[in-house]
C-alpha cells in the first residue's frame, strides 16, 4: 500500500507509514450487490384436484376407501384437508348406505 504523503510502499496490513508515520487508510471494498429478489412461489393446494376426484370415484366403487381417507384427512390440522376429508367421508358413507339399500332390495325381491 502506498503512503498518501510520501508515496513509499508499505505492507498491505500496515496502519501507519514505516517511513513518515502517516496514517494509512485503506479504501473500503464496495458492498456486495444485493441478491436478486425471490419470485413468490405459487401456492400449492393442500390436496390436488386429481386426488380429490380420484378418491370420490374410488369411494363410489369401494366405500371403505372414502371412509378411511375421510377419517385420515379430517384429523389433519389444515382446514382445506379437513373439508376434503369430510367430503370423502360423506361420499363413502353414502355409497355404503346406498349399497346396503340396493342389496336388501334385491334380496327382498328375489326371496332371500
Amino acid at each position: 500500500m502506498k503512503c498518501p504523503q510520501c508515496q513509499s510502499e508499505n505492507a498491505a496490513e500496515a496502519k501507519f507509514c514505516g517511513k513518515c508515520g502517516a496514517a494509512l487508510t485503506s479504501t473500503p471494498l464496495p458492498p456486495p450487490p444485493p441478491p436478486p429478489p425471490l419470485e413468490p412461489l405459487s401456492p400449492q393446494p393442500a390436496v390436488p384436484d386429481g386426488l380429490k376426484i380420484g378418491i370420490i370415484i374410488g369411494s363410489v366403487i369401494f366405500p371403505l376407501l372414502g371412509i378411511v381417507m375421510g377419517l385420515i384427512y379430517m384429523n389433519d390440522p389444515n382446514p382445506e384437508k379437513k373439508k376434503v376429508g369430510k367430503l370423502w367421508l360423506m361420499v363413502g358413507a353414502g355409497a355404503f348406505a346406498l349399497g346396503c339399500i340396493c342389496y336388501f332390495a334385491m334380496a327382498a325381491s328375489t326371496g332371500f
